[in-house]
């Protein structure tokens, strides 16, 4: 089941034909795993027919044109003539729907109500207009050789010019109007009001799986299965969206929230679940070491499940914030527009290149040091310490163990319980927070239980550690602060938005950039300089030494996920450079012997890049390089500043 992605890529493929009973006796005995895939696939399949008959018949229209007056119809292109691959996805949908008729008449009312879901028109436009303002930027520093020259593609201009003439302002003052009209919208609807099927479904109406149950196999006894939806729907702004919270609740009696999210990009969307179901399928590797199990280095890896082309299903935490919606925060109680630094560094940019200066390396890394502006908003709290090691005033707390004495954790005995599920005290962690709450400053002790249960500190250093290793030896898209989650109440992060790095030339890797990972100043003084070289980088270590075992078949997991990412970036090639279809109306497939060497050549980067940081040369690791590299200001200077290199 975890394989389902990869057995309907090629199914797509000319391979397809033999696999179509495989997956049709899979979809017998787990019709849910293979339904909700098949279906978006089918539907994506057809909407990109209908776009290809549709751009053959504009073509024939327009020579035409003069003089066919009287031919209106024959540029009607008919009916949509369904290919092999929509054909076969349409077999298995009706082989399903024989077999369960009342759990995929559920699942289809289930995705049925999902279209009161959808992001307002103004939601809709302020989710555009923020990949415009992220496009524009993007270009803006591939040119920053010539800021003022900088031109942005025709169509991202049109969009623009259409938004300034509706409102009258500016870029940056349209998304204000927006955020503030958004803000002034209800919170949350009742399903009821929408929504009667899901307010009335209940576990007698089918049996129904919470959405990813299916996306790693386990017993079957432990399944969660759906009980109701409550009734109360949330709508929050993450992933840079206006998304739905709905929450389910399992038939085990715990509540599970999941985000309903409009995605407008099909092609970026299935790349994003293809990394996600990547590291899931790591994640057993990692839970079979030692070194990695006790330290807990796991990928947090949220459910996703598409039901839709445009529509997915994302696990949530709803004490989850992204890192740039800190930043905002923090701005917001200064005062202070979020944006001020970026255009504050084009602006001088632009300055110092009309005066006939080019920019050298010397003056980026000047400009860059827009770290000044969070010394200025912190510039009060920052002349005090924010912690202390505690063997530096307390050896006996340093010293303290279980083998000490058996004392509980303060508070155990305020409510009565069995014995045995007193927590102890393991030890006392070295370091204590100098923190502002209850109107005094306060210091923060933490304490580790004989349960093993970590302290969200820590948490949040063996997962940063995990996933900055991920985004370096996969050469994943660089990790902005938009796309990092922080789970307040644990401390473990989840990464949206993770995409495999590939040019859209060669195909190949792309392995260039000045920082390996994210560990920006403002990071690695909250980790602190103990945290860096300690838990962050051992965890790296212990990471990377765990997947390096031959007997795991890294690259065996590797070659399958990398298989289905070159096909997509064949496809999406041919559709950009519009070559012709085959006589069976699709895109030509990849030449088997191209596709076997880019795979390979993608595998072994990969993997040298494990290797190297998985040895030791003379006692050291070449993860402290990485490390020192990643919080390096002369490479952090020349990142983008959409990245926010100084947070």
């Amino acid at each position: 089941m975890s394989s389902t992605g990869m057995l309907l890529t090629c199914l797509v493929g000319s391979e397809g034909k033999p696999l179509l009973n495989l997956i049709s006796q899979v979809g017998r005995v787990y019709p849910q795993a293979v339904y909700f895939p098949i279906r978006t696939l089918y539907l994506t399949l057809k909407i990109e027919q209908r776009e290809r008959y549709k751009s053959d018949a504009s073509g024939q229209q327009q020579p035409s044109s003069v003089g066919a007056q009287s031919h209106s119809g024959a540029s009607d292109p008919g009916p949509i003539r369904a290919t092999a691959p929509m054909w076969r996805c349409s077999r298995i949908m009706h082989m399903q729907r024989e077999l369960h008729p009342t759990l995929l008449s559920s699942l289809e009312g289930i995705v049925d109500q999902m279209v009161w879901f959808r992001e307002n028109w103004h939601e809709e436009v302020l989710r555009q207009l923020q990949q415009g303002l992220a496009k524009c930027y993007s270009v803006a520093f591939e040119k920053s050789g010539t800021v003022s020259d900088a031109k942005i593609t025709p169509h991202t201009l049109n969009f623009v010019k259409k938004l300034v003439s509706t409102f009258g302002v500016g870029l940056e003052n349209v998304s204000n109007i927006l955020e503030a009209k958004t803000k002034q919208l209800p919170k949350f609807f009742l399903i009821e009001e929408k929504c009667r099927f899901l307010s009335n479904f209940s576990a007698q109406t089918a049996e129904v799986e919470i959405p990813g149950e299916f996306l790693m196999p386990k017993p079957t006894h432990y399944y969660i299965k759906i009980a109701r939806f409550m009734p109360r729907v949330e709508i929050v702004q993450k992933h840079n969206t206006a998304a739905r919270r709905l929450y389910i609740r399992g038939h085990n009696g715990k509540i599970y929230p999941y985000l309903v999210m409009n995605d407008a990009c099909l092609t970026e969307s299935r790349r994003e679940e293809r990394v996600l179901q990547l590291l899931r399928l790591l994640n057993p590797c990692l839970e079979k070491r030692r070194e990695t199990t006790k330290r807990h280095l796991f990928f947090t890896v949220p459910r996703v499940v598409a039901v839709s082309p445009q529509m997915r299903l994302v696990e949530d935490n709803p004490s989850s914030l992204s890192l740039v919606e800190i930043y905002k925060q923090r701005c917001a109680k200064k005062g202070i527009e979020h944006d001020n630094p970026i255009s504050r560094y084009y602006d001088r940019l632009a300055t110092v290149q009309a005066r006939g200066t080019q920019a050298s390396h010397q003056l980026h890394n000047l400009i860059s040091k827009l770290k000044k502006w969070i010394k200025i908003l912190e510039a009060k709290t920052k002349q005090l310490p924010k912690f202390f090691l505690i063997e530096e005033k307390c050896r006996f707390l340093s010293n303290f163990s279980a083998q000490t004495a058996e004392v509980e954790i303060p508070g155990e005995f305020l409510m009565p319980k069995p014995t045995h599920y007193y927590i102890k005290i393991a030890r006392f962690m070295p370091r204590v927070e100098i923190v502002q709450k209850h109107n005094t400053a306060a210091r923060r002790l933490y304490i580790r239980g004989h349960n093993g249960k970590i302290y969200p500190y820590l948490m949040f250093s063996i997962q940063l550690a995990l996933v900055g290793l991920a985004e370096f030896l996969l050469h994943l898209n660089r990790l902005n602060p938009e796309m990092l989650q922080i789970a307040q109440d644990t401390g473990k992060l989840n990464v949206s938005y993770f995409r495999l790095d590939i040019n859209d030339a060669t195909g190949d890797l792309d392995a260039n950039r000045p920082v390996p990972f994210r560990l920006t100043p403002n990071v690695s003084e909250f980790l602190s300089s103990i945290g860096v070289s300690g838990p962050l980088t051992a965890s790296m270590i212990a990471g990377a030494r765990c997947l390096a075992q031959p007997n795991f078949k890294v690259d065996g997991i590797l070659k399958a996920v990398l298989r289905d990412e070159i096909i997509a970036w064949h496809k999406k090639t041919q559709e950009d450079t519009s070559m012709p279809l085959s006589p069976a109306g699709q895109p030509e497939n990849m030449d088997s012997q191209q596709l076997v060497s880019l795979v390979q050549k993608a595998v072994t980067a990969i993997m040298s890049r494990l290797h190297n940081l998985a040895q030791f040369e003379g006692g050291e690791s070449k993860v402290n390089t990485l490390v020192a590299a990643a919080s390096s200001l002369d490479n952090l200077c020349r990142m983008d500043p959409a990245w926010h290199p100084w947070l």
